[in-house]
């Protein structure tokens, strides 16, 4: 067996040219009656490419610009957030304490009136009291009168008189 390492490696001369020349043919070809519309349609496609890419950039540049406005906007929710927040603490806190003024208020003049009402019960009693201390005394004036008794008799009737009159 007997192979030809030489033949095999190199190749033959003429075929070798006879493909160059082909290949110079279809390369002059390709050159003469292809070559614009391939550089057109490349050309389109490039500037297709290319408007894609700016517009891409165009619309990133919005996007970027209305997220800051988003975040711009949401600053300025969250502060009027606490602002609301912070003018119904301190209106809570005015109503809070107008109320207590006001029950503190309506308690004292409450407790005056509790004091004037008592006063007034208490005149009451002390006119009742009077009242029936002078019945008292007309009563056992009338009947220390009707009858005629010693010193010790009255005081002692007096006394049985006033113990039967308080119980």
């Amino acid at each position: 067996m007997d192979i030809d390492v030489a033949s095999k490696l190199f190749p033959n001369l003429t075929t070798m040219i006879v493909q160059l020349l082909s290949t110079g043919v279809m390369f002059f070809c390709f050159k003469r009656f292809l070559w614009k519309y391939v550089q057109a349609y490349l050309g389109k496609r490039a500037d297709f490419i290319e408007g894609n890419m700016q517009e891409a950039k165009a619309m990133n540049d919005k996007a970027k610009a209305m997220l800051l406005e988003s975040e711009e906007k949401a600053r300025q929710s969250a502060l009027e957030y606490q602002q609301i927040l912070a003018s119904a603490k301190e209106d809570a806190q005015k109503q809070q304490e107008a109320m207590l003024a006001k029950a503190r208020e309506q308690a004292a003049l409450k407790m005056a009136q509790a004091d004037q009402e008592i006063e007034a019960e208490r005149a009451q009693a002390r006119q009742e009291m009077r009242e029936e201390m002078v019945d008292i005394a007309l009563e056992v004036a009338s009947r220390l009168m009707a009858t005629e008794m010693t010193s010790e008799e009255n005081k002692k009737m007096a006394e049985g008189f006033i113990d039967q009159v308080v119980n």
